[in-house]
């Protein structure tokens, strides 16, 4: 049985219970990487970094700082297992976005004056008092708002940014909202802030209470009904997408057959 749940696990079950399945109960782990994932996760560290030393020294570094620190930060972590579905980009072109994006992100935030108070910042926290649904969660950036408020950051480095109706209802910094104030100081107020670094929009969104109480409630019972599959011992279907090409579970997928057929190793 699973020791914990997250958003990303909650996903990964809503878009196809066998990648769940095979990820998660089996414990299969491969060591490909789409570009895509790669790329995000080194726009994060590096934002990181230039928060972390802002913190620590008060003085934001230069743009070329933080563009090196992406740069090394790619070539330490590249690794042979790293594939690209999109056959009209290559690996330089994922590298100059990444730098697009943030000089973008550099160019509007600067002088990083920000009143940050976490980067990075790991929950755990249980949706009810028996601790039997506990969650983990990541927050990329924690601000202080007016003193007071709390202010949670998201940084998505996709295409695609989320309208304001979407932002509205989507569940992720919802969910952090609630593990921060079950773990943290209490707070007068929360904004839930996305930054779609690609296309280079920012969405805010608030959340009352009876809306959060509705979240926590259907989390639950997300969770419920994972652990009634596993102790019924019934089958974790696939769920047919596009989203198939970029999953490297075909092997294990009862759905497909042999490797994926679209993934070009770099």
């Amino acid at each position: 049985m699973l020791d914990y749940f997250s958003h990303s696990r909650l996903q990964s079950y809503k878009k196809c219970p066998a990648q769940f399945y095979i990820r998660y109960i089996e414990g299969v782990r491969k060591p490909d990487e789409g570009i895509e994932a790669f790329l995000g996760k080194r726009i994060h560290e590096t934002l990181e970094h230039l928060y972390s030393r802002q913190l620590a020294t008060e003085f934001p570094p230069s743009l070329d700082t933080v563009l090196a620190s992406f740069s090394d930060l790619w070539k330490s972590n590249w690794h042979s297992r790293i594939a690209i579905v999109n056959r009209f980009m290559g690996v330089r072109d994922y590298f100059r976005l990444g730098e697009s994006m943030l000089a973008r992100f550099y160019r509007i935030h600067f002088p990083f004056d920000q009143p940050v108070i976490a980067t990075e910042e790991r929950l755990e926290f249980s949706l009810d008092d028996s601790g039997n649904y506990l969650m983990v969660g990541i927050l990329d950036r924690v601000d202080r708002l007016n003193g007071k408020g709390i202010v949670i950051h998201d940084y998505k480095t996709g295409k695609r940014a989320l309208t304001q109706q979407a932002a509205d209802k989507d569940e992720q910094l919802a969910l952090y909202q609630l593990g921060w104030e079950l773990t943290r100081e209490p707070a007068e107020s929360f904004q839930l802030v996305w930054h779609f670094l690609q296309p280079g929009f920012v969405v805010h969104s608030t959340r009352t209470s009876d809306e959060l109480t509705r979240l926590k409630k259907k989390i639950i019972c997300n969770i419920d009904q994972i652990r009634d599959h596993v102790e019924g011992k019934k089958p974790f279907m696939p769920h047919e997408t596009k989203l198939c090409y970029w999953c490297y579970y075909w092997e294990e997928c009862p759905a497909k057959q042999g490797s994926n057929p679209v993934m070009k190793h770099v």
